[in-house]
């Protein structure tokens, strides 16, 4: 919904499991071959475990375990990679989580 205020016709939103996004294809104008679609604009905002919202979420202190951030990064790195596969050269890719965590963010 937040979409329309873009006024754009060149928005794709996916709602799938971001290491699993297809490989679309393209009809090459003219011609019966086909390319990949890629794209200018990647936003990955990845699942994290949260730290970053300690603050306005006081509950999060008794669920967070230093292991949160361990299980996901594995996650955050296969949709990163997918991420980066699917840029157009020269195309930029922001990666996003809620988290202070070093292991979610850097090491990634």
């Amino acid at each position: 919904h937040q979409l329309k205020r873009l006024s754009s016709l060149n928005v794709v939103v996916i709602n799938t499991q971001g290491q699993q996004i297809p490989n679309m294809q393209l009809q090459v104008p003219g011609s019966k071959n086909t390319t990949s679609l890629v794209f200018d604009r990647v936003l990955a905002d990845v699942p994290c475990s949260g730290d970053g919202t300690f603050r306005k979420s006081a509950d999060m202190w008794g669920r967070w375990s230093p292991n949160n951030a361990l299980g996901l990064h594995r996650l955050q790195h296969a949709i990163l990679q997918r991420g980066l596969e699917m840029l157009a050269i020269g195309g930029r890719l922001v990666y996003s989580t809620c988290s202070f965590n070093p292991m979610e963010n850097e090491a990634v």
